[in-house]
């Protein structure tokens, strides 16, 4: 048995309902913020969007974390001796603002243990050296304006909308060889500009990867190579 499993099995069972709320809170916060990564928002540090907050004023929406633990059935006078032996195991820490409950934030431990006790596997990581499904995009639509190139437009550095710190950057540094690269230009006006353009390293990863990525993100719009 695992050390993680073992601990699932020394909690009773309305402590082990209360961690599994509050591990169904902080998988579907970072499948939202894995969505919006995916769509291009900026990232924010994991230790402020898996803080879960708890508390909700009387006139606004419950919150999510709240909603579960009550369908769990745990939100009564018993709850902060739950969370209590939760805490004392490492598995949570509790924020709380003049002895009101405010947010709950799930440990590295508290994830692992309500996973070995739910049967549940940590999501496995990407091969090292594999595209994300936005930078897969930005790729195709790089190859897609050839020679051409992207014109940085308004947005200095974000070209076509895509992330230049979590998306251009990557495939500019990309195991030392480099998919894409900015080229200065001066523009009809006389001013000097930047582009971005696919680099031919760029080209050939594109043309032998693309019927593995059609298969991996089959939803990103990627043309097929000539």
């Amino acid at each position: 048995m695992s050390k993680h499993l073992h601990l699932w099995e020394k909690l009773n069972q309305r402590q082990q309902a209360t961690l599994t709320a509050i591990y169904r809170a902080d998988q579907s916060v970072e499948a939202a913020q894995k969505e919006g990564w995916r769509l291009g928002s900026i990232r924010e540090k994991a230790s402020v969007w898996r803080n879960l907050q708890y508390y909700f004023e009387p006139t606004s929406y419950e919150t999510l974390l709240h909603k579960l633990l009550s369908q769990a059935g745990v939100v009564d006078q018993g709850l902060g001796s739950t969370l209590q032996v939760l805490e004392r195991h490492k598995l949570i820490q509790c924020n709380y603002y003049n002895g009101e409950l405010i947010s709950i934030k799930l440990t590295t431990t508290g994830r692992a243990v309500a996973r070995a006790g739910l049967g549940e596997s940590a999501p496995k990581k990407p091969p090292k050296g594999q595209l994300k499904p936005r930078q897969w995009e930005a790729l195709a639509t790089a190859y897609e304006a050839g020679e051409l190139g992207i014109d940085s437009g308004l947005n200095f550095g974000d070209y076509a909308g895509f992330s230049w710190q979590w998306t251009w950057l990557r495939l500019r540094d990309y195991q030392g060889s480099g998919l894409v690269k900015e080229v200065g230009y001066w523009n009809k006006d006389g001013k000097h500009s930047t582009k971005l353009v696919i680099t031919q390293a760029g080209i050939e990863f594109y043309r032998q990867q693309w019927s593995q990525y059609r298969t991996l993100y089959p939803d990103v719009n990627a043309p097929k190579p000539d």
